[in-house]
Parts: C-alpha cells; structure tokens; sequence
C-alpha cells in the first residue's frame, strides 16, 4: 500500500502534461524540440533520478500539502510514502522553526529565489534532526508557480563538528593576517618618521653652513645633537619593530592554541560518535533479550491455545453437559495467563519500568515477614537463620519489591545447596564515606560460583541450572529492582564455599506516615456512567462487558479524540473514566486532564502494563493517581472503580 502511494507520487510528476518543473533541471527545458515518445522517456529518466536520489526529495503545493516523496524522504524521517503524502509540511518542522520555513515557502510562492539553509525536522520517533534545505518551484506551461520542490539533506554531527572546526581555523587565519597587516602599517609609519627626522637633519645642516664661522662650534654641537637624536629614533624604531615582532608570535600562539582547541573539540565529537557505536551494541544485547522473553512467552501461549482449543471441542461435543474436563482445562490457561503475568512484571523491574510505590520501612520488619514464607518453602534440608541489627535506620523503599528481592536470593541458595545447609539473612547499620546506608546480606553455604559465571549472572535469561529448572530472570530481576531503589548489590563467592550477596539501601530522612488503607469494596452500584478510552478493540470490549456486568452504564471511545468528543457531547453525568495509559496521538494522561477542563468533577482510573508516562520522578506513582496494571481480573477492576467511587468528593 506504501509502495503504490510511493509509485503514484511519483507517477505524479511523470503525468504532467502541460507543466514543467523548475526542480534543478526543467523537464521542459530537457526535452524542448524532442517528440511526445521522447518527452515521456525523459520524463521517466527524471522520476528515476529523484527516486534514486539519496537527498530526501517532496513537492507539495503552493499551500504547502505534500504530494509526492522519494524513498529517501520516507528513509530519513521513518514515515511510509502513504504516511507523508496527503499531510502538510508543518507537521514534519519542530515549532521554533515553522516561521522560518514557511517564510520561505511564501517567498518561493511569489517568484523569489531562496538559497539553501538550515534548519531542523522531525522524525517519526520524534528525533529532532538538522537539515540542509533547498527550494524549487514547480511550474506549468504557462509559466505560473503551481507547487515547490524541496530537497533536504541530514546535516551529521560529524560534519557540523568539521564546520566549527574549519570556522575556527578561518578566524584565526584572518587574526594573524590582520596582525600582520597592522606591523608593517606600524613598520612604515616609523620609516616615515626617521625619513622626516632625516630630511629635517638635513635641513638644518644646510642652515647651518650659511652662519658665520664663528658659530661653527655651535653648528658641530648642534649636528650632534641632531645624529643623535637620528640614531634615538632608529633605536626607538628597531625596538618597536621587534615589539611588533613579539606580538606577531603571540598572535601566532594564540592561533595555534585554539587550533589545538578545535582539534580537541573534534576529538570530542569522536568519542561521542563512538559512544554511538556502543549504544548498537547494546542493542544488540537488547535482541538477546527479546529472544528470551520470546522463548518463554511462545511456550506460555503454546499452553493457552491448546487449552482454548481443548474447552471448545469438549464444549462442541456437549457430553451431556459434564463440563468438568472444560473447566480444568480452562485452570491450566489460567494458570499459565498468570505465569504470564508474573514473567511480564519479572521483565519490567529489570527494565526498572515496574511502578514503584515507595514508603519509609524498617528493613527488619521486611525481614521478619518474609522469613515466616521461606521457613515453609527452602526446605526442611535447609537451616534458615537471621541475625537483625536494632535500631536499623529508615529506608525508602517499595516494600513488594524488597520482598521480591529477598524471595529471589532465598531461591537462589535453595538451589544451590542441593544437598542442605544454611541460609543467613542479617541486616546492619554501615557508614560508607560521608553516607549512611542499610546493609542487607544474604549468604548460603551452597556450591558457589565460577568468576566467569558471576560476570554473567545479572544478565537475562543466563542461568547455570538445567533446562525448565529456571527462567534466568531472578537475579536480572533483583539488579533491577537495586538500581531501581538508588542502591547497590555486590556479590563474593567462593567455588564449594558458598555465595553471599551484599546490598547497600540509602537511608531517608524522610518521617514514616501511616498508610491509609482503600476502604473495602462493598457499595452497590447506582447506575453510574463510566468513559472508557482503549484503542485496543479486544479489550476495549472486555472491559464494557465487565463494567456492564456490574450495573454501569458504559460509554466507550476508541481514543483520545473519541473520548473528547462524547465527553462534550454527552447530556448526562459522566463519574469515572477508564482510559489506556499509552495510545496513538494522545496520551492517556493528556486524555484526562483536557477531559477534566470539560467535567471536573469526574474520577480517573488509568489502566496500563506499562505506566511510565504517568509515573513521577524516579518511576513512582504519584498518591494522587489511580492505577490498575495490565492484566487485571474483573473482581479487581470493579473493586477499584469503586474504591474510587466511593471516596469524598
């Protein structure tokens, strides 16, 4: 479809039969005196050219909609043909530039020549990107201006280093030119004066000659006086020349000390575009990733649609309404929708993208809840011990995650200590520099680790344990979380020793508030009216069928321009909206505040599995924003509507 939009853009200008294009070589002025066969075959040789041309390559009309582009255009900013033609120009300019563009697009326009500039557009992932442009009209036979031709060129960060070098160099050539143009104007002016002082010596010798012989002592004196004042101005003369001399060296020094500047600065832009080349390469670490979580999301959805096909032959069949083999199978896709979930949660506190709800806590009381879980799951095999430093300085921390993190190394010595041992949790107060900061330590007495292993083991999906035994996210998980928290995790280990890992916590100055606790869900619905916006139609209906289910009365949207438009136009109240977190065009959060504007007294309940654009600093959940992730149940979702519902307005 791209493609056909792409081949009928340029087709375009190919089937202009009266017009010529005044876009760097006339199509007119190419084949005037040739016959139609030949016209036609240029005109096919010009469409080519602008197709293979490596500049991004448009013409629009004189009001400035994109008609046609080349594949370069589409390259650069990352726009399918389809995507850009049909839009205007301005979508695609940064807003800072759009007067300067369209000045020029108005010159242009009225028969004025504008030379190429530079400027800056934007790309589809809304990288801002610098830009050298030129300007054509597009012309019918007639003469009269009927579109523009633009042709943009990528300006590299390479090349706009290489132009303030060259900049500078020209600067200082034009500095050292100037000073020496200013020494020999000096060196001149001084020739000048000991000519003067000369020819005045002269003057007065001649004078002299004619006076009596009487004053011809006075006259030798005088001619004395007058060589040595000759011979003064020539020593002030040779002084100020080798003055000027010294100047010119210095100028010459300052020249080169900013030449060593610039090449410096040029360096600097090298390592920068090296650190370029070591971002691909961490891309590159990034596929790994996606291949491991491909992996395990394959064989999670191989379970769900083997079930899902199981519940529907045994539903097709009836069997006399016995369900019983439909609804264990409809428990294995629940269960595995779970693990789902769980390696879905696994992956974000990695990317440290979890939503994070921080509180002051005691590390110890984390502590003490936890070890109650592992005392029943580690093994009778295995001997738990804990030693807990009182008076353990307050910590902010999301109190979920730290559990996380102490579930996860329990596990991890459990499987390393395959024949038993001891598992040792203890925590400390520790002044480190000038910082104070929470130590928690986790040892086992298991088989330990490699120095080649421990390089690895915060990597996703590595894992020493045998195939099914292990997701290789556990310990990636718990680097995520640390880093996520502003801490730090160090690990020792000695092969047939066992593995200790150390965690440092920041502590707060912040003062513990008590947390109040969502009232139960217990109220009855009255009918209200609840907005969804989801642009995803599967869910979108899931959820009007939940609400509904439930007594609401629903409205729903399938974006943000959609959900503006019934909010302005619904009669009724409106009492709570439920809008996606990330959608095309408008954001969820920008979806709420402009439908506040219109009804503020509506409830906001956001629903995503990836909430950053509404998170705070630090990846935190702001108290006043309401949050359900992705995937949630029914139960859980009617529960937190009304929570809501029911609060004081």
């Amino acid at each position: 479809m791209c493609d056909g939009n792409r081949n009928r853009g340029l087709a375009l200008w190919m089937a202009l039969p009266p017009r010529k294009l005044s876009f760097r070589l006339s199509v007119v002025e190419m084949t005037r005196g040739a016959g139609p066969t030949q016209v036609l075959d240029e005109r096919a040789n010009a469409a080519s050219i602008v197709a293979s041309s490596h500049d991004a390559i448009m013409s629009m009309t004189r009001s400035g909609a994109i008609t046609s582009c080349n594949p370069a255009a589409t390259q650069m900013y990352g726009w399918s043909a389809c995507d850009i033609i049909g839009h205007v120009a301005e979508e695609f300019i940064p807003q800072r530039c759009r007067s300067g563009d369209l000045a020029a697009l108005r010159r242009i326009v009225a028969g004025e020549e504008v030379q190429q500039y530079r400027t800056e557009r934007i790309s589809h992932d809304g990288t801002v990107m610098k830009v050298s442009v030129s300007m054509s009209p597009i012309l019918d036979s007639a003469g009269e201006i009927v579109g523009v031709a633009t042709t943009s060129r990528r300006i590299t960060d390479l090349q706009q280093a290489h132009d303030r070098f060259e900049l500078r160099v020209d600067q200082h050539r034009t500095d050292v030119v100037d000073a020496a143009g200013r020494l020999e104007e000096r060196a001149d002016q001084q020739r000048a004066d000991l000519q003067d002082a000369s020819d005045r010596f002269e003057a007065q010798v001649d004078v002299e000659r004619q006076v009596a012989s009487d004053a011809a002592e006075r006259s030798e004196a005088l001619v004395d006086l007058q060589r040595q004042e000759a011979a003064d101005a020539s020593d002030r003369f040779e002084a100020q020349v080798d003055l000027e001399r010294v100047e010119v060296r210095e100028a010459q020094n300052r020249s080169d000390i900013e030449l060593d500047a610039g090449r410096a600065q040029a360096e600097s832009d090298k390592e920068y575009l090296q650190a370029q080349l070591h971002q691909s390469q961490r891309l590159e670490v990034l596929g790994q990733l996606a291949g491991g979580v491909a992996h395990d999301f394959n064989n999670l959805l191989a379970v769900i649609l083997n079930y899902a096909a199981f519940v529907s032959e045994e539903l097709a069949a009836g069997h006399d309404g016995d369900l019983t083999a439909a609804t264990g199978d409809v428990g294995q896709i629940q269960r595995a929708a779970e693990r789902a979930t769980a390696l879905t949660h696994q992956l974000l506190a990695f990317a440290r993208r979890e939503v994070v709800q921080p509180v002051v806590v005691d590390l110890n009381e984390v502590v003490a809840e936890v070890t109650q879980l592992l005392d029943r799951t580690i093994g009778e095999d295995i001997v738990l011990s804990t030693n807990l430093t009182g008076g353990l300085w307050p910590v902010l921390a999301d109190v979920g995650q730290l559990e996380q993190v102490l579930v996860n190394l329990a596990v991890n010595a459990r499987d390393a200590m395959g024949d038993g041992g001891t598992l040792t949790i203890d925590t400390a107060n520790v002044t480190v520099g000038a910082g104070r900061q929470v130590r928690l330590r986790v040892a086992d007495t298991g088989a330990g680790m490699a120095p080649d292993v421990i390089e690895h083991v915060f990597e996703p999906f590595y894992t020493t344990k045998a195939d099914g035994a292990g997701t290789g996210l556990g310990l990636a998980t718990v680097y995520g979380i640390v880093l996520q928290a502003e801490a730090t995790i160090d690990i020792h280990s000695l092969l047939g020793v066992g593995t200790t890992f150390t965690i440092l916590l920041p502590v707060t100055d912040e003062v513990a508030t008590p947390v109040e606790e969502e009232p139960t869900y217990e109220r009855t619905t009255t009918g209200e009216t609840v907005l969804i916006v989801e642009d995803e139609e599967a869910l979108r209906q899931v959820t009007e069928r939940i609400f509904t289910r439930s007594g609401y009365r629903v409205i729903t949207a399938t974006d943000g321009a959609d959900a503006l438009a019934l909010a302005n136009r619904h009669e009724g109240d409106i009492h709570l909206l439920v809008t996606d977190v990330v959608m095309p065009n408008m954001l969820g959060k920008e979806v709420a505040e402009r439908i506040r504007l219109l009804r503020p007294d509506i409830q906001v309940l956001y629903m995503s599995g990836y909430a950053q654009p509404v998170l705070a600093a630090q990846g935190r959940l702001d108290r006043d924003v309401n949050l359900i992730e992705k995937p949630f149940t029914a139960a859980a979702l009617t529960a937190k509507a009304g929570q809501i519902l029911q609060r004081p307005r």
